[in-house]
């Protein structure tokens, strides 16, 4: 069999022999000349034959757990970079992103080199908090919110950096993993866990655990090892635990500067250790003898933002740190990594580096340091203080639209900006697939006040309220949007890791899961559909009735390349556009997943008929059947 033919469904490879898939079932062989891409004089009844069996397969795979998932793929992140991590011989940087991705790039030019890709799910199953690559650059660890949502506990992936293979899962954890790092011999790898959970130490050799200890009251976000093999770690119970080399407790101290130390860094030499927090700027340097405070870092000029991040040059001259301080230059606001003189004790200047928090800063040989971003993005400062690489982010930054994300009546038409506070507007006419002028069609702004509905404190806040009671959260989920329907029966609110409506009494209707944090949202004239602008750069629609998911657009950066699909996989794109979307294939919870860009698939799955039926049915089986019958005219 010269052709590569795929299963529609879950993309198995097809050998010639079986009949059906062996994944979902579907009947390969019956449509192998379909799938192949030579020329099917369509009909009514075979067009929507076909439809109907991917459906029912689709299910099948759904209960087997081997759905596809499709995934956009720019070669960047397109969601928060947690972790970072470097090999000692600086030849790799490794990113961990909150959009389900390991990517490995060439250290100093930024190249991509591989993308990791550990099983994922709906929902927050499968993002990265946690990365780290082994000293001899063989293999990459990676954790977060990783096989939670199918067996209750989490797992860390151990991957094969050369060859991309998942080779190891380390089960069985009681909650998320927020660190990873091996020891600079490379014989251990240490976890931070999140809530009561504390630490755990592997063997390297076969990953094997060694270690535990929980006597912890809060999650642990910070975790390093010096030289000689001591481990300190951070909690957000506000201590500081030192081990020795043996991983036996020694010392354990409340940090001096803050009630959340977050990540924290031996010094070189081993002799002190640098500790940032998340609730002040404060930057204390403490004695790795006995974790008593030494000194202060100079943190003038700020009060309202946090150094979570930080860590000492390769040679220990010079302290960094980075988080969400910024500075505005030139009109521009940039966050900023700050550069101490003599360890943290004397002059400093900040370095703009990035449009959102600094999330990892790691030391470089030569005196500079590489960061990784919320943009995302990472880059390069070098021991002069100038940016030295700069990898940027590919995604629309849908952050602070406010009253600029607008919808038509129908929901077909929105505008958002490609530039935080919607500069750089845009208005894409979904159901017509195509950028028009704003004059041409009527917007409205997303709805924020209404008598008799006071919704306050719902911007940036973990305490929401509807006429001064509490709107129900998850515990630390940010309110983020609103929107509150016309009608006045109804309002939206976008979360961190929810999109949610509620009755005007604060009764919850619908909660669904989001892929990023939900940015702007806004709800249609007619109001049947809630529209919603995400983290990872994609404006979604859901059905008002039951918050069932639609349509999604991801316009790129460029402001030339877009694509809009429904969840089926049913697309149009531009030039260029459908090289940015594909199908994440999971091939089990112990083995690396797959990835296909939908233009594999384009004679099966490019049906701009299918977008168009959306706002006419307001469903996508609807829609579907619709497009069918047209296409068999």
């Amino acid at each position: 069999m010269s052709e590569k033919i795929l299963c529609p469904v879950c993309y198995w490879q097809w050998d010639g022999g079986a009949k059906n898939c062996p994944h979902c079932d579907f009947p390969i062989a019956q449509f192998k000349d379909l799938l192949s891409g030579k020329p099917v004089l369509w009909d009514k009844t075979l067009k929507q034959d076909f439809d109907n069996l991917i459906e029912k397969h689709r299910e099948i795979s759904r209960k087997r757990k081997v759905e596809p998932i499709l995934k956009i793929e720019t070669g960047m992140h397109i969601a928060v970079i947690k972790r970072i991590d470097i090999d000692k011989a600086e030849r790799f940087l490794v990113t961990g992103s909150l959009d389900k991705t390991i990517k490995v790039w060439e250290l100093r030019t930024g190249r991509l080199i591989k993308t990791l890709r550990p099983p994922i799910g709906s929902g927050n199953e499968g993002k990265i908090y946690a990365v780290a690559i082994s000293p001899d650059g063989r293999h990459v660890a990676g954790g977060g919110w990783t096989g939670w949502d199918w067996e209750g506990t989490a797992s860390i992936y151990i991957f094969d950096l050369k060859t991309g293979s998942l080779v190891q899962r380390c089960s069985g954890l009681p909650n998320v993993i927020h660190h990873l790092a091996y020891s600079k011999d490379g014989r251990y790898l240490a976890a931070g866990l999140g809530g009561q959970n504390g630490i755990r130490i592997y063997k390297t050799d076969d990953y094997s655990l060694i270690k535990r200890d929980s006597d912890y009251q809060a999650d642990v976000y910070g975790l390093d090892f010096s030289d000689d093999g001591r481990l300190v770690t951070t909690s957000l119970d506000g201590y500081i635990r030192l081990y020795d080399k043996n991983f036996k407790l020694v010392r354990k101290k409340k940090a001096p500067g803050g009630s959340h130390p977050f990540q924290i860094s031996f010094s070189p030499d081993g002799s002190r250790i640098a500790v940032g927090y998340d609730e002040t700027p404060s930057v204390d340097v403490l004695s790795a003898d006995d974790l008593d405070k030494l000194y202060s870092a100079d943190t003038e000029g700020f009060s309202d933002c946090e150094f979570i991040s930080v860590t000492f040059s390769f040679d220990g001259s010079f302290l960094y740190a980075g988080g969400t301080c910024r500075n505005k230059i030139d009109g521009d606001w940039k966050y900023i990594i700050r550069r101490w003189e003599r360890a943290g004790k004397g002059r400093y200047i900040d370095v703009p580096v990035a449009h959102n928090t600094i999330m990892h800063i790691l030391p470089l040989k030569d005196g500079g340091v590489v960061f990784g971003s919320g943009e995302p993005s990472f880059g390069i400062v070098d021991a002069s203080g100038r940016l030295a690489l700069y990898k940027g982010n590919t995604i629309a930054d849908l952050r602070d639209q406010l009253e600029g994300f607008q919808v038509s009546y129908d929901g077909s038409v929105v505008r958002f900006g490609y530039e935080v506070f919607g500069k750089s507007p845009a208005v894409f006419d979904a159901e017509r697939r195509e950028f028009v002028d704003e004059t041409s069609v009527r917007l409205s702004k997303p709805i924020i006040q209404m008598q008799g509905l006071e919704i306050t404190d719902w911007e940036d806040n973990y305490y929401p309220k509807l006429n001064g009671e509490p709107i129900k959260l998850e515990r630390y989920e940010f309110s983020r949007s609103l929107a509150i329907a016309p009608d006045g029966k109804r309002f939206l609110l976008g979360a961190d890791w929810s999109l949610r409506l509620f009755d005007r009494n604060g009764n919850e209707i619908w909660k669904v899961p989001v892929p990023e944090v939900a940015c702007a949202v806004n709800i249609s004239g007619n109001g049947k559909v809630a529209v919603a602008g995400f983290g990872d750069g994609t404006i979604r629609w859901f059905r008002m009735e039951d918050g069932k998911e639609l349509l999604a657009f991801f316009p790129h950066k460029d402001k030339r390349r877009w694509v809009i699909w429904t969840p089926k996989g049913y697309y149009d794109a531009s030039p260029g556009g459908e090289e940015l979307i594909g199908w994440h294939v999971n091939k089990g919870k112990d083995k690396e997943s797959e990835f296909y860009p939908v233009s594999e698939f384009k004679h099966l799955f490019h049906r701009p008929e299918v977008i168009r039926m959306i706002f006419k049915t307001y469903d996508e089986s609807r829609a579907v059947a619709l497009a069918s019958e047209e296409e068999a005219r």
